[in-house]
């Protein structure tokens, strides 16, 4: 779950940045509805989404989704008619309300085999895909995984950059706060908070305390974070699915463009 929480994307307002990868793969599908979200030990929340209005919400329980099941592996999942599924006959957003019927998750996984969570589209009768769309769209996903990738490596690499500057000014004496600047810098750059660092943060409301006493971002300390630019959104990624050439070649196949 670290790594997903290590992408800052978690509660983040960003749908325009992830609104083309539900779009390809409406198109490369041809199924009405797409969405992408990250998935913790808690919750799935939604990156991009065109949900019919019954959905409208920003974030499920994770034992409420559908995408609990295409965590377990890196391939696609893919289930033509969910009413036939041994396990998904009976979820709920089958049985009622949107009623959806075939569903294609693409897990995105991290270089290091990490699932952070899945681009997905959904249909409201059962439809089939062929190889070359399941191909297609199984390296979008793998290009949205880079592209989040990318981003947590250059907030990562600017947080550390600071971190180093400040520590070395708070080795000279009468600097007590830029020890406090340090560890929020290191918790903006990934590193895990320790119940220390809560301690030590706390009185200045940047952090909240994580599970297990340690510290965790808050949400004055995200705002802080993302106005010091070192945000997700304050990145620019270093690949998009638009920057490639066999990938763009395919999509304009596929979509018959």
């Amino acid at each position: 779950m670290r790594s997903v929480h290590r992408t800052g994307l978690m509660d983040s307002a960003h749908s325009d940045r992830f609104d083309i990868y539900t779009d390809l793969m409406r198109r490369l599908s041809g199924f009405p509805v797409a969405y992408c979200g990250l998935i913790d030990e808690a919750r799935q929340y939604f990156l991009s989404h065109n949900f019919p209005q019954c959905m409208q919400v920003p974030e499920v329980p994770r034992d409420q989704t559908l995408c609990q099941f295409a965590l377990t592996q890196p391939t696609p999942y893919i289930v033509a008619d969910m009413r036939l599924h041994e396990k998904l006959s009976v979820h709920p957003l089958v049985t009622g309300e949107p009623r959806f019927v075939a569903w294609a998750a693409f897990p995105l996984v991290t270089a290091e085999g990490h699932v952070l969570g899945t681009l997905c589209a959904t249909d409201y009768e059962p439809r089939h895909l062929t190889a070359d769309q399941i191909e297609i769209m199984r390296r979008v996903a793998s290009e949205l995984a880079l592209v989040i990738e990318a981003q947590v490596e250059l907030r990562e690499a600017s947080a550390r950059r600071f971190a180093s500057a400040l520590s070395q000014l708070s080795d000279q004496p009468s600097l007590d706060r830029t020890e406090t600047a340090v560890r929020y810098l290191r918790l903006c750059e990934g590193t895990p908070g320790s119940a220390d660092d809560y301690h030590r943060l706390a009185a200045s409301g940047l952090v909240d305390k994580g599970p297990a006493g340690e510290a965790v971002l808050s949400a004055l300390g995200r705002n802080l974070q993302s106005r010091l630019g070192l945000a997700p959104s304050g990145f620019a990624a270093r690949r998009t699915v638009l920057s490639s050439d066999a990938l763009m070649a395919d999509l304009l196949d596929l979509v018959g463009v």
